[in-house]
């Protein structure tokens, strides 16, 4: 099967509205972050929550002292107890009117399983964005540290629920939601397809229940601000039980340098950037490292 960055660039070629980014753009796209960034982390130090670069971003912070050179986003990590007093200061608009959020909630629904944080006014839209039913600013992604059971039984069970709430809620925003873009992305491979189709049949069958709830529910199922012994990134790219650890592997949290500035990144990074990434300072042969494609960039 070709890698996802194989058919991207399959796409780009073949397709008149998908494009990889220019080094200008990708440069330009990378100071509009660091500057929401500085934004996110002034209001967390304002208001003593504790935020952390995590997953690529905290690898650049290792590795580059700085953003991946082809890397085009950032990532954050908080307390479930810092995270959800982010959003009520978000809702209470302590930001400020230039960002919007999108996250899980009773009321509205949410695109993703963890916040999103947007800059007003721009456009980022790629084959995975390309609805207006949510933002399509550039955005921050945000991610909670949750507490998890104390044996190993039960992180087995909890994640097995876990994961099927955030499956259920995948496939029904692929048939609540359908993008034309991303069924001729999968359409690249006849395998990726044949899983496309199953998902979307799925969520046509889940999709009696409205895809804002399976977020929802998937939020409160694993929500646990206890300080307990273990935690873990229920929405991290390893999914629920990937990347728990002793809670001082996330906390007090480290200073590291990124971009000529300070900032945070969990305690003991060495473990958890080999978890993620095993030979974490090897820099990846170019046809494995990430690249970013568009449909529609606009910064201002």
């Amino acid at each position: 099967m070709k890698s996802d960055f194989e058919l991207m660039n399959e796409l780009a070629k073949r397709s008149d509205y998908l494009r990889e980014l220019t080094d200008d753009e990708s440069k330009a796209l990378k100071q509009a972050l660091l500057a929401m960034y500085v934004d996110i982390a002034r209001l967390c130090e304002a208001h003593n929550l504790t935020v952390m670069l995590c997953g690529g971003s905290c690898l650049g912070a290792i590795r580059h002292k700085g953003v991946i050179p082809w890397d085009d986003d950032l990532d954050l990590l908080m307390p479930r107890r810092d995270y959800e007093q982010l959003i009520r200061l978000l809702e209470q608009g302590a930001l400020g009117e230039n960002y919007e959020f999108n996250t899980p909630n009773s009321k509205t629904d949410a695109k993703n399983v963890f916040l999103k944080i947007y800059r007003r006014n721009t456009l980022n839209v790629d084959i995975y964005s390309d609805t207006p039913a949510f933002p399509q600013g550039i955005a921050i992604d945000v991610f909670a540290l949750d507490a998890v059971p104390r044996t190993r039984f039960g992180q087995y069970v909890k994640g097995l629920i876990a994961n099927g709430l955030q499956f259920a809620s995948i496939v029904v925003l692929y048939a609540q939601y359908p993008s034309e873009h991303l069924r001729e992305f999968m359409s690249l491979d006849r395998d990726m397809l044949r899983r496309y189709r199953f998902k979307c049949m799925l969520g046509r069958i889940l999709g009696i229940i409205p895809h804002r709830k399976w977020v929802w529910w998937f939020d409160r199922f694993v929500a646990c601000d206890r300080d307990d012994r273990q935690w873990g990134i229920p929405t991290g790219r390893k999914y629920y039980n990937g990347e728990i650890f002793p809670r001082e592997v996330y906390v007090p949290a480290a200073e590291a340098e990124f971009e000529g500035m300070k900032v945070h990144i969990p305690n003991q990074f060495d473990p958890y950037l080999r978890n993620l990434y095993k030979d974490y300072m090897q820099l990846p042969p170019e046809d494995k490292r990430e690249r970013h494609f568009c449909i529609k960039l606009q910064l201002n």
